[in-house]
């Protein structure tokens, strides 16, 4: 374990606390670099967003921030898949996890240039079973369960077998198909991502891939990050990070198409 190691972690903890987002696009190329097997990089990547997210989860709800709604409606499948991509995340060849990351990166690069809207219209007499009307802080909107359910699964699955948080497919749900406020979905991403990478953790400790002496290491640093990124999200300018992270994204998964064929 390097200083720059150090460095770099507590980096992405800054930035990624402050966009909603585990910092498992960032935590994991940095784990490969150091030299960790790739999935031993996702069971550290896992456990340090799981001190990042909590840290964060616990600001933002003293500031009122977290959407529990929401939250209890999108969570529950997630951790379906998380637990199910964590437990059988070892029948994946690291081939195979190098093209699912490239893939992903392009896929919430792609969503991040969407502008938030609503798939759905306002219509507050819409009683129909599977849309959910949700108030925060004088926002009104609104999630369709059928939409919200499969892709929350599927971002616990792949969050977990490629250690990632799932923010960066709940996020652009959350802000572009249905309407909620980036702070109040950055927010409520992160109460997410505590129960998302905690049960893809528990899977890949019962598969046995978890160096947990440099985790604890990793997530003394991680606390400290969060920390400091919960206090600066009202404070930068929200568009210039998330130009900065489309960067980031594009150019890892630009990485890790060429790691599949070195």
């Amino acid at each position: 374990m390097t200083p720059v190691l150090l460095i770099a972690i507590f980096a992405v903890a800054v930035i990624f606390s402050m966009l909603g987002l585990g910092g498992g696009i960032l935590y994991v190329p940095i784990l490969l670099a150091a030299g960790l097997p790739m999935h031993d990089a996702v069971a550290v990547s896992l456990a340090i967003m799981l001190v990042m997210s909590l840290t964060a989860a616990f600001i933002y709800h003293r500031n009122g921030l977290i959407d529990w709604k929401l939250f209890l409606l999108m969570e529950p499948a997630s951790v379906i898949g998380a637990l199910v991509g964590g437990y059988f995340s070892s029948i994946f060849p690291d081939r195979v996890l190098y093209v699912l990351f490239a893939l992903s990166m392009i896929a919430a690069a792609t969503l991040g240039r969407f502008s938030p809207q609503k798939i759905l219209p306002p219509a507050p007499e819409d009683l129909r079973p599977w849309i959910f009307h949700l108030k925060k802080e004088d926002s009104h909107y609104r999630l369709n369960a059928l939409i919200a359910v499969p892709v929350s699964m599927l971002a616990g699955f792949i969050s977990s077998i490629i250690g990632l948080g799932g923010g960066f497919l709940k996020v652009p749900l959350m802000t572009v198909a249905f309407g909620v406020p980036i702070k109040i979905a950055a927010a409520t991403s992160s109460a997410m991502i505590v129960v998302t990478s905690s049960t893809g953790f528990a899977g890949h400790a019962f598969a046995g891939h978890v160096n947990y002496g440099l985790a604890a290491a990793l997530s003394v640093v991680t606390f400290t990050g969060a920390l400091v990124g919960t206090k600066l999200l009202v404070k930068l300018d929200k568009t210039f990070l998330n130009n900065v992270l489309m960067v980031l994204q594009l150019s890892l998964a630009a990485w890790m198409v060429w790691k599949i064929f070195n």
